[in-house]
């Protein structure tokens, strides 16, 4: 009996220790890696705020933005992934080009991974938010991190949702710093 095959997404990381190297992810249908020049963007603008930075990617997907973090100078790049197929890849090819020291993705329900790493002590510099869409996953991922705080003092949040979702996403009480908007792609980021 053989195992199940899947189609590979495959992308280079844009820039720094890792620039150019082809990273690959299942193709499980479930998950749409972000176009090569919105990486770009949104990491050129993280850029100045991950350097010796702790980094929490939560619904991870494809790892495309952790191996980014890492690769632009993240001391540590956390990913919560609950599809095991996609978390074990990740980890694979951190393991592969030699970061699993500093990057690692749990197999877990985000869910139930904020608090737990609130419990821990875990504290993220800059936390990605990047659920799929139109499920009102950020609205309720938000309520956890404020209930379980995990956010350095100075820390930020970047949610990243289709730009047609902005206005009917509740952002609770954090502060709504910027909001770049990249085509259908707004980015809110929240201090």
């Amino acid at each position: 009996m053989s195992g199940k095959k899947h189609a590979f997404h495959e992308f280079r990381v844009v820039a720094g220790q890792l620039k150019g190297r082809p990273i690959k992810a299942p193709d499980l249908g479930i998950t749409r890696p972000p176009l090569t020049r919105l990486r770009k963007a949104i990491f050129d603008f993280l850029n100045p705020y991950l350097e010796n930075a702790s980094y929490l990617d939560l619904f991870s997907g494809t790892g495309s933005y952790l191996f980014e973090a890492v690769s632009r100078g993240a001391r540590a790049a956390l990913g919560v992934e609950v599809e095991p197929i996609l978390a074990e890849a990740i980890n694979r090819q951190a393991e592969k080009y030699g970061v699993s020291d500093r990057l690692e993705c749990l197999c877990e329900d985000v869910f139930e991974a904020i608090p737990k790493l609130a419990s821990r002590g875990r504290r993220f510099d800059v936390i990605m938010i990047a659920p799929p869409q139109y499920q009102q996953l950020i609205d309720r991922t938000l309520v956890v991190l404020r209930e379980h705080d995990v956010l350095t003092e100075d820390g930020m949040i970047l949610c990243q949702h289709d730009t047609s979702e902005t206005k009917k996403i509740d952002f609770l009480n954090w502060e709504i710093w910027q909001q770049r908007k990249y085509g259908n792609t707004t980015f809110t980021i929240l201090r």
